[in-house]
């Protein structure tokens, strides 16, 4: 029990550092991540025997370490995840916790620092890879145009509408990937080219932000200043920022979303008293401050929190849970939470809808509100880059997006 909720403190206060959607950078940022690929870098080197001071955290072996009479103790991250150090967002420093290593890298490469998790100079790297970023990113902007129906070669492979996809016979044949992933061209990392296949969407630009390329998956940041949104949509913007303006300060700590923890300990507490399976796949924690609080960063997949307030369901659902009502009441909660939102080149844009039914019924028609503040005519987010309101994803779920009025039918 004590780690269990030492990590749950360990993950919140490292996640709600990350909290604020407004990421004006201070002058201790750039140093943060520098700080952090040191400590990564440092810790590669580290094992369970090694020497250490009483109270020092660390990773080892991708596990979470603490020293305890002079030996570190080690504590496995859940599944998917590995223990990374990660710079601080609204003060200096670093925070060491268990995290996925492509949000990891992301949340470095954002403060400027170059060089992945382990601060690797950009002269290491090979003279092709720059050139596989952007060769995928080529690809994947090629893919956005293919059908079913496209004409293609026999053999060729390819994405269409996120499927994998080959042609047999001048057509294209196509297998859906496993569910949370979606077919993408990525950069090898040890020879020039590149390679076709089903990833998430956040380990994807992970990996193309890697070789050095910029613009996302599909090289278009350089145009996302050009996404306008719709007249209807700025007015509303206008009205919004001089909300902001005037009342700065209090926006700020709704955006900063101090209530994450909060969020994280309420199903914690629930679960624990649940009566049902607390030990597989460790729900209390997993689905709190682990999945729970990623799902709700910037960053995330828009189907993220949906699915994890569909896993809560199925946990309230399951045998011996004796407070079922208010587990579900809490994940429906949950599912309405508003997710953070980042600065992207001076636009804060609204975070994007899920585009796919809810597992559980208790949860249709339930989406996650859009903070204060936020533009409210564009869409995006670092891995998805910014588009303009009308776009299906600026809407929930079988709702339809009207241009004219700015809002969903």
């Amino acid at each position: 029990m004590y780690f269990t909720n030492t990590l749950i403190a360990t993950i919140s206060l490292a996640l709600l550092a990350n909290a604020g959607p407004i990421d004006r950078r201070a002058a201790f940022t750039l140093q943060n991540g520098k700080d952090a690929q040191a400590l990564n870098a440092k810790f590669k080197g580290l094992s369970a025997s090694s020497a250490c001071t009483s109270g020092e955290n660390a990773c080892i072996n991708g596990a979470f370490a603490q020293c305890a009479n002079g030996k570190f103790v080690t504590f496995p991250c859940a599944g998917g995840l590995t223990c990374v150090a990660l710079p601080l967002v609204n003060s200096k420093g670093t925070s060491i916790t268990c995290d996925t290593e492509a949000d990891a890298t992301t949340r470095i490469a954002n403060t400027g620092a170059t060089g992945g998790l382990f601060g690797r100079d950009l002269e290491d790297r090979a003279e092709f890879t720059l050139a596989n970023g952007q060769a995928a990113q080529a690809l994947n902007a090629k893919f956005e145009s293919l059908s079913a129906g496209s004409a293609c070669t026999d053999g060729e492979n390819a994405c269409v509408n996120g499927d994998f996809a080959q042609c047999v016979g001048g057509k294209f044949t196509t297998s859906p990937c496993a569910g949370g992933t979606k077919c993408f061209a990525l950069p090898l990392v040890l020879s020039k080219g590149t390679s076709i296949t089903c990833d998430t969407e956040a380990d994807a630009a992970a990996r193309i932000a890697n070789t050095g390329a910029t613009g996302g998956i599909v090289g278009k940041r350089s145009l996302e200043a050009r996404a306008t949104a719709p007249p209807a949509c700025a007015a509303k913007a206008k009205r919004s920022d001089r909300l902001s303006r005037r009342s700065e300060s209090a926006i700020s700590k709704r955006i900063a979303q101090n209530d994450l923890g909060a969020v994280a300990q309420s199903w914690q507490d629930l679960c624990l008293k649940s009566g049902g399976d607390i030990q597989t796949n460790q729900p209390c924690v997993k689905l709190a401050g682990i999945d729970g609080i990623n799902a709700l960063l910037a960053n995330a997949d828009p189907c993220a929190q949906q699915d994890n307030a569909d896993a809560m369901i199925d946990f309230a659902k399951s045998k011996g849970v004796t407070n079922k009502d208010a587990l579900i009441a809490n994940a429906i909660a949950y599912g309405k939470h508003p997710r953070n939102a980042l600065n992207i080149n001076g636009v804060v844009p609204s975070t994007p809808f899920c585009q796919k039914a809810p597992k559980n019924a208790e949860l249709k028609g339930v989406t996650h509100a859009q903070l204060d503040g936020v533009n409210p005519g564009l869409f995006g987010s670092p891995a998805l880059g910014i588009f303009a309101f009308g776009d299906p994803r600026t809407c929930p779920f079988g709702q339809k997006p009207d241009v004219n009025t700015c809002s969903c039918n």
